[in-house]
């Protein structure tokens, strides 16, 4: 029977609940792949469902020493306190992460880039390790530190499309992903999906940081177990740790600018890992209540998408010389500045900031190579562009 058919029968057998059946379909699969230690978990999962609790423990001990071993800290502690869960007395996983981060110094950590693709070798050089990608709200513990903060994280699972959290639940945790996939959504829209997150990654930090409820929606892309950090466990760290606050703001600072770009109608037809990339083009600025960010009548050549805060929109009357006419505002995940750019000619109106204020700008060059691999992006200006010339003329005869 080939790999796929013993997949499909395993995966058939434990959505069913028929373990003692999916036991041996496991066990040949890690027969046949033993460096796949994904089937590896699942394996000693099934063990446990069959009341094999020694079994189960020896393989968790085997996968977790596995990922430690090469410096994959959060796939080790994620196994590890599977393994307290059914023997709280084995504490060698904790033990022997405590004696590698103390061995290593600082820095020791390093995360999976892509955990699905990752085999583990025995031995792996010191050299090899640091090519990795830190993990940065570990590699600053050793010690005694790692193991209290260890002792603090709490883990559950969550299956396949189940919701992590939604818009509204509170804010009160950061979470670490222990195995598995997750995707976060703009609000509760599929369509606006802004990151896909595996092995190592963190999120929930947005109303985390900003100690407020959730806006946006977590959910598991395939079964995952979520390492939960909690707000007091946080501080805690952080008083010891400042650069680890540092660290979650500059992800929090990531995230938002993938939030605005998902949901931004510029860019909604372009797929979430480009959308990233094309980030680099914008300059991000900051301004203060009140502040002037372009003024009618002078020459423009950018775009600006708003990150966060909201902005007033004025021009003067064609009828009546000095008066300001009010055209309204626009908010965050809207964009604004479009008319000059696509036309050459000098801004139409004036736009102030009506609280702090923080914009992406896209300057006309790069605007023009963006368009360049996806035409949809001048489409979706230029209509917008049309619909506001409309809306102007619309409120000059209401207002004058």
């Amino acid at each position: 029977m080939s790999i796929s058919d013993l997949r499909r029968k395993a995966k058939e057998a434990w959505m069913t609940g028929k373990f003692d059946k999916a036991l041996p379909i496991f066990e040949q699969l890690h027969q046949q792949d033993p460096k796949d230690l994904r089937i590896f978990v699942k394996l000693a999962e099934v063990r446990e469902k069959n009341g094999d609790k020694k079994g189960a423990v020896r393989d968790f001990i085997h996968i977790a020493e596995s990922y430690a071993n090469d410096g994959f800290v959060v796939q080790a502690i994620a196994i590890s306190k599977i393994i307290l869960r059914i023997d709280p007395s084995r504490t060698e996983i904790q033990n022997h992460l405590r004696s590698l981060s103390e061995k290593r110094g600082d820095d020791w950590a390093i995360r999976t880039l892509i955990p699905q693709d990752y085999e583990p070798t025995s031995p792996v050089s010191e050299d090899k390790k640091f090519n990795f990608e830190r993990t940065p709200l570990l590699s600053m513990l050793s010690g005694d530190e790692l193991q209290d903060f260890i002792a603090s994280l709490s883990l559950k699972t969550y299956q396949e499309e189940a919701s992590i959290y939604q818009p509204g639940d509170s804010g009160g945790n950061l979470y670490l992903i222990g195995m598995g996939k997750v995707r976060l959504e703009a609000g509760n829209n599929a369509d606006a999906t802004y990151a896909h997150l595996s092995d190592g990654d963190f999120f929930g930090e947005a109303a985390f940081m900003s100690r407020t409820s959730r806006v946006d929606t977590a959910i598991a892309e395939s079964e995952v177990k979520i390492l939960t950090i909690k707000r007091d466990t946080f501080d805690t760290w952080v008083a010891s740790y400042p650069n680890i606050q540092s660290t979650v703001e500059s992800f929090y600072s990531e995230r938002v600018l993938a939030r605005i770009l998902a949901i931004s109608p510029i860019f909604k037809e372009i797929p979430v890992n480009v959308r990233m990339r094309l980030a680099d083009n914008f300059k991000l600025c900051h301004y203060k209540m009140g502040d002037e960010v372009i003024r009618e009548n002078t020459p423009g050549d950018s775009i600006f998408l708003i990150r966060s805060g909201h902005v007033k929109v004025i021009m003067t009357s064609p009828k009546i010389p000095n008066r300001l006419i009010d055209l309204g505002e626009i908010h965050e995940g809207s964009f604004f500045g479009e008319v000059s750019l696509l036309t050459g000619k000098p801004r139409t109106a004036s736009v102030i900031a009506r609280c702090p204020l923080e914009l992406m700008e896209l300057r006309k060059k790069d605007f023009d190579h963006i368009v360049e691999r996806f035409p949809s992006v001048k489409r979706v200006v230029a209509r917008f562009q049309k619909q506001r010339v409309q809306d102007t003329i619309r409120t000059l005869m209401e207002r004058t």
